[in-house]
């Protein structure tokens, strides 16, 4: 596990600065502008630098980090699957529990600190990017118990070439296991249609513990205000807790991998410390 976390790394790191530099020295002219216009013209894009692309890694980028039925590193496609049954599990019929990604903080206008997901939405969909909600809805009618469905960012390549690689919609379904996909920007469209009925609505739409919702958190609140909806709310970070209580086989065999990386590091650190040196 240390050997792929550090492959993954070093390839990162090497294909990030050669990606930028490619895309600045493109920009650079105005052939390489026209060039640029040609390829992203289109969501769904033939650019080289970023159709291959996710906004994580895969099994198809990085074998070496993600094995084949894996959705996240150690993690399998089942697996992810099983949570959210057990999640469905709690709800009543006709439920629907939204979940949301956590917001990307900014230095500065242009500058954003380095991303980091929500607990509880990366433990039911195992997606690494802001700016996406996760619904899902219990239906007897359904093949697995439930829908999914995600409205994630779309592909825009040229915005990809500076900000990162982006999964996409067409990833949500075949990679994360999604129902259905939608833009992100149609998310408060939606939203109405999904919690429509007299159903309970699962959802953390406060700022508990000083935590910054996201913006699709802002437009779910009043989407229900407005639909005087409010008192079918319930919390749904109680339900996931409890469910993240019991650790499976594979979780438990990354828990104690991860103690062993931190631990022989921590070692190799106090190694080589002495008087004067700390």
């Amino acid at each position: 596990m240390a050997n792929r976390v550090a492959v993954f790394v070093h390839r990162l790191s090497v294909r990030g600065s050669r990606l930028t530099l490619q895309a600045r020295q493109l920009h650079a002219s105005s052939a390489g502008h026209s060039f640029l216009s040609t390829l992203l013209q289109t969501a769904k894009t033939k650019n080289p630098i970023t159709a291959q692309w996710h906004g994580q890694p895969t099994h198809e980028t990085h074998p070496e980090l993600v094995a084949q039925g894996e959705t996240t590193p150690g993690i399998s496609q089942c697996e992810y699957d099983q949570r959210r049954r057990k999640i469905v599990d709690s709800l009543p019929d006709g439920g629907t529990a939204f979940l949301f990604s956590a917001p990307m903080h900014f230095v500065s206008p242009h500058v954003f600190h380095e991303f980091r997901q929500d607990s509880d939405f990366y433990y039911m969909t195992g997606w690494n990017e802001p700016e996406s909600v996760a619904v899902l809805q219990k239906s007897a009618t359904a093949r697995r118990g439930y829908t999914l469905t995600m409205f994630v960012r779309a592909k825009e390549p040229e915005k990809e070439l500076w900000e990162g690689p982006r999964s996409g919609l067409e990833a949500a379904v075949a990679v994360f296991g999604a129902d259905e996909a939608w833009p992100v920007r149609d998310f408060a469209k939606r939203a109405a249609k999904l919690i429509g009925g007299a159903h309970p609505v699962f959802a953390d739409l406060d700022g508990e513990h000083g935590l910054v919702r996201s913006e699709q958190c802002g437009e779910l609140r009043q989407i229900l205000q407005r639909s005087n909806a409010g008192a079918r709310v319930r919390r749904l970070t109680p339900i996931v807790q409890r469910a993240r209580l019991i650790k499976s086989t594979a979780e438990l065999q990354l828990m104690r991998e991860a103690g062993r990386v931190s631990g022989a590091a921590f070692a190799a650190a106090m190694r080589a410390c002495g008087p004067g040196v700390s």
